[in-house]
């Protein structure tokens, strides 16, 4: 009686997942797929160098040769040493703010002034195409060309369809740039 009892809970708590899958793992169904893509993302999502310095800092700040880290950023500095702008990382100021699947740390550029140059999305476990709407909306443009203080203080809004991943993004700006 015990074992039949135990079998029946366990049919009830496992049925819910074995249903979502049909109870397979054949990398097929939409499910997989999505998994699968999600996966290759993250994969090529891996944090990248370019000569040396971070592809996010290479993709803001083109003639980058070198970055000093220091409190609230790095300073970023072309081959004459001269300061080109500031890279501020969202974490771990931004610990704890989560999207669909997880956290959403950014990378955002600073020019000389302190004015927002760009912002640019970090590996991530969101899922793809709900950040391609995010990407297509122009969202991570929203603050560009503003003072860190105006940009902090700025409502975005959130992008629909896409609005857990979008919501991240726009706390984890706002926190970044509330630490500086």
């Amino acid at each position: 009686m015990k074992k039949l009892i135990f079998i029946a809970l366990l049919s009830f708590v496992l049925a819910p997942a074995m249903a979502q899958h049909n109870g397979h793992n054949c990398g097929n169904c939409p499910h997989h797929k999505q998994h699968g893509a999600s996966c290759q993302q993250q994969q090529k999502q891996q944090p990248a160098t370019i000569n040396g310095l971070a592809a996010e800092v290479v993709k803001a700040f083109p003639e980058a040769r070198s970055v000093k880290k220091e409190d609230k950023w790095s300073v970023v500095y072309n081959a004459k040493l001269q300061v080109l702008g500031y890279a501020v990382y969202s974490k771990p100021a931004s610990d704890g703010i989560k999207g669909y699947n997880g956290e959403t740390p950014l990378m955002i550029a600073l020019d000389k002034n302190q004015k927002v140059l760009c912002v640019v999305l970090l590996p991530n476990n969101e899922t793809p195409g709900y950040l391609q709407r995010v990407l297509d909306a122009g969202l991570l443009s929203s603050w560009n060309g503003m003072k860190t203080g105006k940009a902090a203080k700025k409502k975005v809004d959130t992008v629909a369809g896409a609005t857990f991943s979008s919501k991240s993004i726009i706390e984890t700006v706002q926190a970044a740039l509330k630490k500086l």
